[in-house]
């Protein structure tokens, strides 16, 4: 595998300079529903980017209704952007959109998620079948501890939309080190990526499953319906360490998840860097529309720059298209207090 220095502001200032004295660039960002913290910082951060390379951009809000996003994309198209990123609330419905963009000639770029039909030219997103195997390690270990090594008991899994990418892979990487253990069953239900599913799919399984072991979340916005969950199932809530405590992991960062954390009511999280997506992926747009294809790193690279959150990052073909896969990695109680997290800088 091939590792390659991306500088990736010099390689930006280089393609501004050919282009910027022409035209100023206008980009369509996407988002699937910006009330979310882990939405909101993938938002900022490619604003930011923009904003710093001097680059207009037109952002959009779908509230979490995939329809709505179809029709947000359809007025980007119409406001003549030069290229189009967008986060997937529902990888099949986006994808009548994506084939508008195709049409329009106007290249289109995901991140976090990926699509089901139409053109992509590229996503950048966590490695995420690694952070479902994080994930996985870290509730076997904490099974291990409560069992006196033995490797058992039972799991709730709440996933995101079913046969989307993301939620696939969080699933994958999880099963693939926990399902090595006959003892250690897995009770996997869709949330969809809603934040009152937290609620109800923890209430529902703990009505049917009171002895349940842990609780694993595909993202941090399910979190505060899964602590209301257990208290209303419960009557009370264990924290970490505590008899009768609930295992409680997932992936994210945001700051409700480190929160969560920090308070005692979560054992660990798994951070993907939701806030630098933009700083990766802008370059990466300005240098398509520069040089084409040739521009972009190839699959089988890694990308690789000192003091990044997403470094290492490996490019990979899938069959949506080339993606960029960033590093992720595990916190808990005395790590999450980092201010270097990005879910704990300030909201700007």
């Amino acid at each position: 595998m091939k590792t390659i220095k991306w500088v990736l502001l010099g390689f930006m200032l280089i393609g501004l300079m050919s282009y910027g004295a022409e035209k100023r660039y206008l980009f369509g960002y996407s988002a699937p529903g910006l009330g979310d913290e882990g939405q909101f910082n993938i938002q900022a951060g490619f604003v930011e980017k923009c904003k710093e390379l001097g680059i207009d951009v037109i952002v959009t809000d779908a509230r979490q209704d995939p329809n709505k996003q179809v029709e947000d994309i359809r007025d980007l198209i119409a406001r003549g952007v030069d290229a189009i990123c967008a986060v997937p609330q529902d990888s099949a419905v986006i994808s009548v959109a994506v084939q508008e963009c195709n049409k329009a000639g106007i290249p289109f770029f995901t991140i976090d998620r990926g699509v089901t039909a139409g053109t992509v030219v590229l996503t950048v997103k966590a490695d995420n079948v690694k952070a479902g195997r994080i994930a996985g390690e870290a509730m076997l270990r904490l099974l291990q501890g409560k069992y006196n090594g033995l490797a058992k008991g039972t799991i709730l899994e709440i996933r995101g939309q079913p046969g989307q990418d993301v939620a696939e892979q969080r699933a994958q990487g999880f099963h693939e080190v926990l399902e090595q253990y006959p003892d250690i069953h897995i009770i996997s239900l869709p949330g969809y990526w809603k934040t009152e599913e937290g609620f109800k799919i923890t209430l529902d399984t703990l009505t049917a499953h009171p002895d349940l072991d842990g609780i694993y979340y595909h993202a941090d916005l399910y979190i505060p319906g899964i602590v209301e969950g257990i208290k209303a199932a419960k009557g009370s809530f264990a924290k970490v360490g505590e008899p009768g405590h609930i295992f409680i992991l997932g992936i994210d960062g945001n700051p409700a998840g480190l929160a969560q954390v920090k308070d005692k009511f979560a054992d660990g999280v798994v951070v993907q860097p939701l806030r630098d997506y933009g700083a990766l992926i802008v370059p990466l747009i300005v240098a398509y529309l520069e040089k084409g294809p040739e521009a972009l790193p190839k699959p089988g690279e890694v990308l690789v720059e000192e003091g990044k959150a997403w470094s290492p990052a490996t490019v990979v073909r899938t069959a949506a298209g080339i993606e960029v896969w960033t590093n992720v990695f595990y916190v808990d109680y005395l790590t999450a207090h980092d201010p270097n997290l990005w879910g704990n800088r300030p909201r700007q």
